[in-house]
């Protein structure tokens, strides 16, 4: 059983035991916590001292909380959220150089490190990918082939900060809305599907330099369509 530490406020400690599990993957991103009542009972501490260290979590960017869900992890640490308020006032161009650096260097990674049940799966979301049939689904479909992606360089800290940068939902944000037509996209969305069919088969030959060239080109595509879905008439 955990133990809380005097001379410290109860809410504090729980806030600091929570991220420290959260840290250690025993609720990875995406996972409800348990209940304030569990939370209260396990702990031995109020539940007013529950709520108070998951609101402060909330208010750090690494818990969400949504009436009638539950409190839900978005982080894995402080990093992601601290780096992400930072990034909104950077330049775009800035922002988009240090996500083409994740992502080459991450694809790099991966064609060393991914376990044949990465591999296995980074398959498996090029073809989501390829399966959808409008904005919403694609841009799922391609969220979760990054962040594969990014889990198979085998760096967590890299995960993290590309998580922090936003990821690759910035070139998403015209296609990530109900109704989308991916039809009117189509003279420019197969150059950057057939980078992302470059970078699987890299990673499944185990070529790190091609992975990291075809990510580069990737990112670079991109960033180049995010720019002109901000400024077309579709």
């Amino acid at each position: 059983m955990p133990r809380l530490m005097p001379n410290v406020s109860l809410a504090e400690q729980v806030a600091d035991q929570l991220r420290r599990r959260i840290a250690d993957g025993e609720f990875p991103v995406g996972t409800l916590l348990p209940t304030e009542h569990e939370l209260t009972r396990e702990l031995g501490v109020s539940r007013n001292s529950v709520r108070e260290g998951l609101r402060s979590l909330v208010h750090a960017g690494l818990l969400g909380a949504r009436a009638g869900y539950g409190t839900f992890v978005v982080a894995t640490s402080d990093l992601a959220p601290a780096l992400a308020r930072r990034l909104e006032h950077d330049r775009a161009d800035d922002v988009a150089e240090v996500r083409l650096l994740l992502e080459r260097e991450g694809a790099r990674l991966a064609a060393s490190r991914a376990t044949p049940e990465q591999r296995g799966r980074l398959g498996e979301a090029l073809a989501a990918r390829a399966a959808a049939t409008d904005g919403a689904s694609y841009a799922a479909a391609d969220i979760a082939f990054h962040r594969l992606l990014m889990e198979a360089s085998g760096n967590a800290l890299l995960a993290e900060l590309y998580r922090g940068a936003g990821g690759n939902e910035q070139s998403l944000m015209r296609l990530n809305a109900p109704g989308v037509d991916l039809a009117a996209y189509a003279g420019e969305l197969p150059e950057i599907d057939a980078a992302h069919a470059e970078i699987v088969a890299a990673v499944q030959a185990r070529d790190p330099d091609a992975a990291a060239a075809a990510a580069e080109r990737m990112a670079v595509l991109a960033h180049a369509f995010a720019g002109n879905v901000g400024h077309d008439d579709h």
